[in-house]
């Protein structure tokens, strides 16, 4: 018979062992808890030839325009034609632009849409569509359908989101220390925390984006394209609620931050929206890429009910948190690579931090 110390002992381990079995570490609000979920599965030899073959697939939204022979700009947006386009530079390792070298001449076919400089810089003027058009000599004439809408994500945006799949893409779910890249980048010194929040001003930098602190943001234009340099969820949701910039409508580009529907906590996870699909009646099919989830960089789909928002919970008094998240139907499961399955059954999408406008 053991004595009652020991056998407390025992208990104890007992316990430790029950929730190490079951959990992944994982962050709320930039601290540390365990997550009742499904722990990150390794890349299966056929999974990793996928990834790969997905990887040397992705575009740079320049790359996209190049193979399309189109391009979508936000009104007030400028960017190069596709095919002059400079590769993705992070911020903190820019330099002074240099603008390419170019020969030839540039028109657009209505300047009250877009415009072009002698350099091929587009500039989207007003809603439309126009084609602008680079002859280069020697009978050599490049031309692109451009189309401008106040719904086309910022060049920013879309780089984000661009970002954030190459990251899960080259990750391959690996399981990853918590003093990883992405932390040791924000942090420089060895700091093990929750990095979810850190995951996204990883990829903002990495996408030419200048994250500032919350602070700083009172200073920025209201139509600016914002990212936060917040390493805990909280902060990044403070920060965009004081501009009124957190809602109930998902962007590409967007970050959706989720709550914990059996503790009402309102800031628990943060992600990177990567795509929605409108399927009308306020439902839309969102694609996100996430960092800490189960250890590792994770993509998850699935149906969000915005006629259920929680983006106004704990502003209005008498308002409580709402299941608005459901999986996709199986025909909508195209992709092998992102998870179908919802994070937990317990967690909502209490609202989408609007980095573009």
């Amino acid at each position: 018979m053991m004595h009652g110390k020991r056998m407390k002992q025992v208990k104890i381990w007992l316990c430790l062992l029950l929730l190490l079995s079951l959990a992944s570490a994982f962050e709320v609000g930039g601290g540390t808890l365990f997550c009742l979920g499904k722990a990150a599965l390794a890349a299966t030899p056929q999974e990793q030839e996928a990834f790969e073959t997905a990887a040397a697939r992705l575009c740079t939204p320049a790359q996209e325009g190049m193979a399309s022979g189109s391009y979508a700009l936000h009104p007030g947006e400028s960017a190069y034609m596709p095919h002059l386009a400079p590769e993705i530079i992070p911020f903190d390792q820019q330099q002074e632009a240099v603008s390419p070298q170019v020969s030839g001449t540039f028109d657009s076919s209505n300047d009250q849409v877009v415009t072009v400089s002698r350099m091929g810089l587009m500039t989207a003027v007003g809603e439309g569509s126009a084609q602008v058009v680079h002859r280069a000599g020697e009978g050599n004439i490049i031309s692109y359908q451009i189309a401008v809408s106040e719904n086309t994500p910022t060049e920013l945006a879309k780089n984000m989101a661009y970002i954030a799949r190459l990251e899960f893409l080259q990750t391959q779910r690996a399981k990853l220390p918590k003093y990883n890249k992405y932390a040791r980048w924000y942090y420089g010194k060895k700091k093990e925390v929750g990095w979810c929040s850190v995951f996204t001003i990883y990829c903002a930098n990495a996408a030419g984006a200048n994250p500032i602190k919350r602070k700083e943001a009172e200073q920025v234009q209201p139509d600016a394209t914002l990212y936060l340099r917040e390493g805990q969820v909280g902060h990044q949701y403070d920060g965009f609620m004081a501009l009124d910039r957190f809602g109930g409508i998902p962007r590409v580009g967007y970050l959706v931050i989720y709550a914990d529907l059996d503790n009402a906590y309102r800031t628990t996870h943060i992600g990177i929206v990567t795509d929605v699909k409108d399927q009308g009646q306020g439902l839309y099919i969102i694609t996100t890429v996430e960092g800490n989830m189960s250890n590792t960089v994770k993509s998850y789909v699935y149906l969000y009910d915005s006629t259920k928002d929680n983006h106004r919970v704990g502003m209005e008094k008498g308002l409580k948190l709402q299941r608005n998240m459901s999986e996709v139907p199986e025909a909508d499961r195209t992709d092998v690579l992102p998870q179908y399955a919802l994070h937990t059954d317990h967690w909502a999408v209490f609202g989408f931090c609007e980095t573009w406008k």
